[in-house]
């Protein structure tokens, strides 16, 4: 399945990137990306990603059966990390959570919706039947580029997430987006 990795891209401004699987030595690269995104970008992520230590246990860690992360590249550095969540076990086996970090000098050119339809087609291959997106419902860009790639919006949860720093609550969108046809 990924065996098409490292694959090239090239976004509508004539941008080309490189699009391929984390491997064990990104460790430092992807913290630096994590380190050098703005506190507004960070603040609703689900990990404390400025933690050295939680990022060298994800490469440490790494199972493509569980956790497939895809890097963008650009001129040597990582400027995103697109990550698929496979539900491997219970009712859920069918569906897998997708979750997008852009750097912000790439964000609105459309390598956040290459990544949706990369990671979409790499589920797809896996006999995922949905897609889950979980997205804080003031990033209404995100929540509008999800939709544009085919999820629909099934509902809004009221203060259920809460920021890192402030520990101030706010609204989360659930959206999914079938791949297969729901079969009893």
């Amino acid at each position: 399945m990924l065996e098409e990795y490292p694959k090239k891209i090239t976004l509508p401004d004539g941008t080309g990137l490189t699009l391929r699987p984390m491997t064990r030595d990104d460790q430092y690269a992807l913290y630096s990306f994590f380190v050098n995104l703005g506190p507004e970008d960070r603040r609703f992520l689900r990990n404390v990603v400025t933690d050295r230590k939680l990022i060298e246990k994800w490469a440490r860690n790494l199972n493509y059966d569980k956790v497939l992360p895809i890097l963008a590249e650009y001129d040597g550095r990582i400027v995103a990390n697109a990550t698929l969540h496979y539900q491997t076990f219970g009712w859920g086996r069918h569906v897998a959570e997708i979750r997008v970090t852009v750097a912000p000098e790439f964000q609105g050119r459309r390598l956040g919706t290459a990544l949706i339809e990369e990671l979409t087609a790499l589920a797809a291959k896996q006999k995922v039947k949905k897609l889950l997106a979980r997205i804080v419902t003031y990033r209404q860009g995100v929540i509008t580029a999800f939709e544009k790639a085919g999820f629909s919006q099934l509902t809004v949860l009221k203060n259920y997430v809460k920021d890192l720093q402030s520990q101030e609550y706010a609204d989360i969108a659930l959206l999914v987006k079938e791949l297969q046809p729901a079969t009893s």
